[in-house]
């Protein structure tokens, strides 16, 4: 029987460390997985921003580059009228730092800074030879170089301009400026050890992080471009597998689907598990603990069944022993009942045993604790006094359990009360048993307020915009498109609002990133004071937000953009050294067909542009 037990013990110890194995890998195998989604959502939301980015330069560009289309047929045009147009497209788009136009033999033209550009010759640049060489035409994202008028880096795109006969006019070109990328990456918290980098579809770096002096250098080498692919909309991540140089472990990269912008995030293997490294010496105590406890708890179980046979075999050779017997097992069962005791006292959730009228017949001190009660203020009192209302629910009305609560365990999440009358969710696991043909209910009820908060605060973590509170992009899209679709089924007008902050960067840049998260705070503030019950608002991204307004058509909608603008003129906000005022451009759009929330906000976005290039602090309905 020795042999036995020792086995069975070993055995008992080889699957309590299997158990244990496998849970540090399940713990290693999720800080993996983590890493890995939130390196997927880093580029994501880096991919999107910048082709929002450079759709805003393109929608420059696009505008000189019609107006150099249509002059050679506008008598008397002086060049000053290009220069004059430079200069309001440069003041309207804030991310760049140029606009300015090259001749067809590749010299400097024209300078939003500058009326008299001194003709510095542009034709070695990438981005000039592409056009001059008869590259399509398309928005040409050129290599990070550094100005040969002011000495800044910059990052060129630009477009060729044809006449009516195909012959090449010039080229318009903007100089995006490098810290649109760099703030982008800064924008999204990483974890230390992180790298993450923007990349160019040629293969030049616009921006990385930890370090910030990578721009302009070549990419061609890293394992993203030898590995991966790079088409547009590209989406990919990896467990172990190594994007950028260097590194090797979690990590994901996107192509942004409109111009094959990529952005990447890596971390090495050891530091995305650095948290599980610095927990395994507790989990090897543990195991030693465990382990070296089931031992010695396996002898004295042993030792205890060893004497428990050895005194049965002296009960049946002497009956003159019986007695002595009787009274060792006496001792025993109140040891037994003592341990309970002492089980019960120290257990560390509530327990309660109600008789079959709900009458509370013992509490432990968790129990008071957790109620404020002294023991003897419960006792004989109805279990109504601490679970008041929802569990009467579920019983029949005089009887603590008969019906509502069965014969075996159940688990059910409750709301008690304290006896300063505060109420507060518990778990509750019901046992029943009989004891002399009467009914005894056993509850365990363990205090959930902390898990309650938890999943309140990652449900925010979630749906909710940290800076702001109101919902972010992911959440709203997806209210939104429910929202649009009980619209239509009803046969309900639906308008939505695009309301961007007018001069935002401006803001950011003249007094820092406090005062333009005082002025979004704000807006956010200002907003969500208007809209009415039924609408739906939030925080797109940047200093973008949007309201979908069920139930109102292109007039009701104009009246709420025009009252959105007025209330938002009154605003002040406090800076250091000043007040500033603050005003919004509005884009509307008017669902007159099924549509879906894309189109609506890209047709609102439309509308936002009109209304920025009529001269800001104003709405604008789209056609």
């Amino acid at each position: 029987m020795k042999r036995v037990w020792v086995a069975t013990t070993l055995g008992l110890i080889i699957l309590l460390n299997g158990v244990l194995g496998g849970l540090l890998s399940a713990e290693r195998s999720a800080d993996i997985r983590s890493m890995v989604d939130l390196a997927s959502l880093t580029t994501a939301h880096s991919a999107e921003h910048m082709d929002e980015v450079l759709q805003i330069a393109e929608r420059t560009i696009f505008v000189v580059s019609e107006f150099m289309r249509v002059s050679e047929r506008i008598p008397d045009l002086e060049e000053f009228d290009i220069h004059r147009l430079l200069v309001h497209q440069h003041r309207i788009t804030p991310i760049l730092r140029s606009l300015f136009v090259v001749k067809p033999d590749g010299r400097l033209t024209h300078d939003s800074r500058t009326p008299h550009p001194v003709g510095v010759d542009l034709h070695d640049r990438d981005y000039v030879e592409y056009h001059l060489n008869g590259g399509a035409d398309i928005l040409f994202i050129g290599k990070p170089v550094v100005s040969r008028t002011d000495g800044q880096w910059m990052v060129p795109v630009s477009r060729r301009v044809e006449d009516r006969f195909g012959r090449l006019v010039g080229i318009v070109a903007a100089a995006l400026d490098p810290e649109v990328f760099s703030a982008m990456l800064k924008a999204f918290p990483l974890p230390d050890g992180m790298q993450a980098a923007i990349v160019s579809p040629s293969g030049f770096v616009f921006g990385c992080l930890p370090s910030m002096d990578c721009l302009g250098r070549s990419a061609g080498d890293w394992p993203l471009f030898l590995h991966h692919e790079q088409e547009p909309g590209t989406t990919a991540s990896t467990t172990r597998g190594s994007i950028l140089p260097g590194v090797t472990g979690p990590g994901a990269y996107q192509v942004s689907p409109r111009y094959g912008i990529i952005a990447a995030a890596n971390i090495e293997t050891r530091e995305a598990i650095g948290g599980w490294l610095g927990r395994l010496p507790v989990f090897f105590l543990l195991d030693l603990v465990l382990s070296g406890g089931g031992a010695v708890l396996s002898a004295i179980l042993y030792r205890q069944v060893t004497r428990r046979r050895r005194a049965m075999l002296q009960l049946a050779e002497a009956n003159a022993r019986l007695e002595q017997r009787v009274v060792e097992r006496t001792v025993a069962l109140q040891r037994s009942e003592e341990r309970l005791t002492a089980f019960v006292s120290t257990a560390r959730d509530a327990m309660l045993v109600v008789d079959g009228s709900g009458i509370i017949q013992f509490l432990n001190p968790a129990a008071t604790t957790l109620f404020g009660y002294a023991a003897e203020d419960l006792i004989g009192r109805t279990i109504d006094l601490l679970l008041p209302c929802q569990l009467r629910d579920l019983q029949d009305p005089g009887h603590f359990a008969p019906h509502g609560m069965g014969r075996q365990a159940g688990v059910r999440e409750l709301m008690a009360r304290h006896r300063s009358g505060v109420e507060f969710p518990v778990e509750l696991t019901l046992g029943a048993s009989h004891s002399e043909g009467e009914a005894i209910y056993v509850g365990v009820l363990r205090d959930i307020r902390e898990r309650k908060a938890q999943e309140e605060r990652l449900w925010e973590l979630a749906n909710l915009d940290p800076l702001t509170g109101l919902l972010n992009r992911r959440a709203f899209m997806g209210r939104g498109a429910e929202l649009l679709e009980e619209v239509w089924r009803q046969g309900r007008p639906v308008s939505v609002l695009m309301i961007d902050a007018d001069h935002f960067k401006s803001i950011n840049d003249g007094f820092g990133h406090q005062a333009g998260d005082d002025v979004l705070r704000m807006l956010a503030d200002i907003l969500q004071a208007a809209v009415r019950g039924g609408d739906l608002l939030g925080r797109l991204g940047g200093e973008e937000f949007a309201i979908i307004l069920p139930g109102a058509d292109g007039p009701d909608a104009d009246r709420i953009a025009e009252r959105l603008l007025a209330d938002v003129r009154q605003a002040r906000v406090a800076v250091p050294g000043r007040i500033l005022a603050i005003t919004v451009s509005i884009g509307i759009s008017v669902m007159r067909r099924r549509s879906t929330l894309d189109d609506l906000l890209a047709t609102a976005d439309q509308a936002l542009y009109a209304a920025k290039t009529a001269g800001r602090d104003r709405r604008a309905v789209a056609a």
